[in-house]
């Protein structure tokens, strides 16, 4: 056999390879028959409708309103020095509250309440005891019946304390010292750190004081209940 040129092998070699390129391209896609219409693209030889583009969503300026936050104020059930009322009362009903929101007003500045002029409980102050004086005791349903008037008012210097700032929960534990004319003659309120803020407790002890019980033919006595805040 004969051998071949070189420069023969060289151009049998760059023929294969330009084969073998053209090999490799994918073949041409073939073009639809007719213009596509509007809202369509040619898509290997057919019109596909084009995807739907989603409108952007408006804007109405409007934001979504905040959930309020509710604080529970529970009254527990009070207890007395005076007896009378031989069965347990019914237990107190829980008074749900919803903080009111800030206004869109500027508060007024913050008054707490002036209570300088409401005398403090005390167990240790002396009494003077009336010899002519009956022996009635306010009963405990009747009690507790006044205490229920007078736990929304407590509730409302708490909400009124929300509105300045932060306001915790705890227990409002209240003593009173009642005259027999319904009169409240003293008052004390203790509260936690958390419910000693804006004002609360010498509101409390207002709505207290201010609040006339049933009179009674019988001594003073002394009366205490509870209010929990949640």
């Amino acid at each position: 056999m004969g051998e071949h040129p070189p420069g023969a092998r060289l151009a049998r070699l760059a023929t294969l390879t330009l084969a073998a390129s053209f090999a490799c391209e994918p073949a041409p896609k073939p073009d639809c028959a007719a213009p596509c219409g509007p809202g369509s693209t040619c898509v290997e030889g057919q019109c596909v409708a084009d995807a739907p583009v989603a409108p952007p969503v408006a804007d109405d300026g409007k934001k979504k309103k905040k959930r309020r936050k509710k604080k529970r104020v529970r009254r527990t059930t009070p207890g007395s020095a005076a007896g009378g009322g031989g069965s347990d009362p019914a237990p107190a009903p829980e008074d749900e509250v919803e903080e009111a929101e800030p206004a869109g007003e500027k508060l007024p500045p913050f008054v707490p309440v002036d209570d300088r002029k409401i005398p403090q409980f005390s167990n240790d102050k002396a009494q003077t005891i009336d010899l002519e004086a009956g022996s009635e005791r306010p009963s405990e349903r009747v009690l507790d019946q006044h205490f229920a008037k007078i736990t929304p008012k407590i509730t409302d210097c708490v909400v009124t304390a929300s509105r300045y700032g932060d306001v915790g929960s705890g227990r409002l534990a209240i003593q009173l010292r009642l005259q027999p004319s319904g009169k409240v003659e003293s008052v004390s309120v203790k509260a936690p750190a958390s419910l000693n803020v804006w004002g609360i407790v010498p509101c409390a002890r207002k709505a207290v004081y201010d609040h006339r019980f049933p009179s009674y033919d019988g001594p003073s006595v002394g009366v205490d209940f509870a209010v929990d805040v949640d």
